[in-house]
């Protein structure tokens, strides 16, 4: 046999030694003690290789710093193979290691790292997808291991700004975080020693969603004393709700966020309309979902919903029912007649979804201004019925849908360019305003997803 042939004897051996090591140790679901996370996608990267090692030092190099960089989307290092691969240096074991951590992470970037049906069991929205396996060749035959991953990550701006913010976050817990607030000269300094100190409170509460009132009480001075840490977990739960967002919202569209109770109407990423909105109580949760707002419905009556006429409005009376216009109908079923006392206003927009629920006028209109607005049965009662109507119907006059809404005849108008609503559930965003906001967790679903990034791991 020739030195030439021996050669190449050798090397077909060698790689059939590695091919064979690599299938053995997918096979064996772990490696260097940790388990395999990626057990569908990982075999087939390697099969469409047949097996070979695929990670170079420089492209092995980039994968360790991106693993690093986790903790700037929210990420945690160790969930990705970071000591183990610290224990390698090189061959089968290390390759596979790689190939793993990078297609967890990618696939936590695109899609979270908790699966959303697992502790929102109303969530609805479509979410990114894209093909991992191809992701890992990109990254490999270009060298670029940290492009392709950004690339996976959410491209809102929402997402972006958060993510800087988070950053500030930790450059603050860097140098000792800050203060606790027990008199008022740390109560200066915390509010930026400002000369204003009233109004320096009025904005601190207004940036953490509480009574606007100067004054610093139980509730003011219990979040001026949240840690650092603290918001910075919670940054950590917001970026991961928007990693379960789908690849666009739309160039128009509404957002509702329940834990604000706001409402905001957004074109081309600027918001043109905002008001207060009324969510459900924490017994009848509003759900989270994605629909368009299809019909405007002037003085509408009110189908009362049948756990509703049973537990609340059956048992005071027929004297009360008559008193609230409230028909019975066939087989006792109640209806509240149009008019200034009906419990959906005097304008309905309707938004077809599983749940039933839709955006409405309220008679209650004081309940707009207490900071927490969860009182409604699950629909959503908003703070600008005519503003919103006069946005979705653009050739009417303001006049016209504020007449048209007390005639005291129900009207349905379709709505010809049907507005994309997104019903969401942040606890922290960044404004209108540039800045950081944090919201009351007032569904407990921070608690949640927290107990569940502890417990669980999505491949």
């Amino acid at each position: 046999m020739t030195r030439r042939c021996l050669a190449a004897v050798l090397i077909t051996l060698a790689a059939l030694t590695a091919a064979g090591d690599i299938r053995t140790l997918i096979a064996q679901k772990q490696v260097a003690g940790d388990p395999i996370c990626s057990a569908q996608t990982l075999p087939l990267f390697y099969e469409r290789r047949a097996y070979q090692p695929a990670w170079s030092d420089d492209d092995a190099r980039a994968m360790i710093a991106a693993i690093e960089r986790a903790p700037e989307d929210g990420l945690r290092s160790a969930d990705y193979h970071r000591e183990a691969l610290g224990r390698l240096q090189r061959g089968d074991e290390l390759d596979v290691l790689l190939s793993d951590a990078f297609l967890l992470l990618a696939g936590h970037l695109l899609a979270g790292r908790v699966d959303p049906l697992t502790i929102e069991p109303t969530w609805c929205l479509e979410p990114r997808t894209y093909d991992l396996v191809s992701a890992l060749e990109t990254a490999l035959e270009t060298h670029d291991v940290r492009g392709t991953l950004a690339m996976l990550a959410p491209a809102h701006e929402g997402y972006r700004r958060l993510r800087e913010e988070l950053a500030r976050l930790r450059a603050v817990e860097a140098t000792g975080g800050w203060e606790r607030v027990d008199d008022f000269p740390t109560l200066v300094l915390r509010l930026a020693a400002t000369d204003d100190v009233t109004a320096a409170v009025r904005h601190f509460q207004h940036l953490h969603g509480l009574t606007e009132d100067g004054i610093v009480g139980p509730l003011t001075l219990r979040e001026l004393n949240v840690p650092v840490a603290d918001r910075i977990r919670q940054v950590e739960l917001n970026l991961e709700r928007w990693r379960w967002l789908p690849a666009t919202l739309g160039e128009r569209y509404a957002i509702i966020n329940i834990a604000e109770f706001e409402l905001r109407v957004v074109e081309a990423g600027k918001e043109v309309l905002a008001m207060h909105i009324v969510v459900g109580k924490d017994y009848q949760q509003t759900p989270i979902f994605s629909s368009r707002i299809t019909q405007v419905v002037f003085s509408p009556y009110w189908n009362v919903p049948e756990s509703i006429a049973a537990k609340e409005l059956r048992p005071k009376g027929p004297q009360y029912l008559q008193r609230e216009h409230i028909e019975v109908l066939s087989k006792g079923r109640l209806r509240q007649t149009p008019g200034p006392w009906n419990s959906l206003g005097l304008l309905k927009f309707n938004l077809p979804n599983r749940y039933s629920v839709y955006l409405h006028d309220t008679p209650a209109r004081d309940l707009f201004g207490r900071s927490s607005r969860a009182f409604s049965h699950g629909c959503m009662r908003i703070e600008k019925p005519v503003d919103l109507a006069q946005y979705l119907l653009p050739h009417w006059t303001r006049d016209e849908i504020v007449t048209a809404s007390r005639r005291g005849t129900e009207h349905a108008v379709e709505v010809k360019n049907p507005l994309p609503v997104h019903v969401l559930y942040w606890t922290a965003f960044v404004g209108e305003d540039d800045e950081l906001h944090f919201a009351p967790d007032v569904y407990g679903r921070d608690a949640a997803l927290e107990r569940a990034t502890e417990t669980s791991l999505r491949p």
